[in-house]
C-alpha cells in the first residue's frame, strides 16, 4: 500500500561517503502528526531520473517494506519548473494533431501535478479518491 507524503526538508544527496541516496524529512498528507526522516535509494525513485531534483515541498507516493522505501513516485511540486525539472524529459507521442497536456496546476491546493493526477474537483493530493 502506498501513502502520500510531503517533503519537509532535504537533508542531503548522497549519504555517507557519497552513496546513491537522498536523505529527507517527510510528513504524511493524511496525518500531519506523522513526520519521519527517510533515506531513499536512487533506484527507488520511480519517475525522478536525477535525485538532486527532489526538493522540499514536493509530494511523493511512498511504498514501504517495513522501514525501507521500495518505491517513491513524484506526484506534485510547488511550481511548474520544479515539477518539469524533477520529472525530466518525457518521451512524447510523435503522431496526432491534438495538444498533449503534460501537467497542470490544481485549483484547490495550487500544486503542480502531472495531468493524470488532476481531476475536476482538484487533485489526488487535496481530494483523494
Amino acid at each position: 500500500m502506498s501513502e502520500l507524503f510531503e517533503v519537509s526538508e532535504v537533508q542531503n544527496y548522497g549519504g555517507f561517503f557519497g552513496g546513491d541516496t537522498v536523505t529527507l524529512d517527510v510528513m504524511a498528507i493524511a496525518d500531519h502528526n506523522d513526520w519521519r526522516p527517510l533515506v531513499i535509494d536512487a533506484k527507488a525513485l520511480a519517475n525522478i531520473p536525477e535525485r538532486h531534483n527532489l526538493l522540499a515541498g514536493m509530494v511523493l507516493t511512498l511504498e514501504f517494506s517495513g522501514e525501507r522505501v521500495d518505491r517513491a513516485v513524484l506526484i506534485a511540486a510547488r511550481d511548474y519548473d520544479e515539477l518539469r525539472t524533477a520529472l525530466g524529459v518525457n518521451q512524447l507521442p510523435t503522431s496526432g494533431a491534438e495538444p498533449i497536456k503534460l501537467s497542470g496546476c490544481c485549483t484547490q491546493c495550487q500544486r503542480w501535478l502531472p495531468a493524470q493526477h488532476l481531476h475536476a474537483q482538484g487533485c489526488v493530493v487535496c481530494t483523494p479518491a
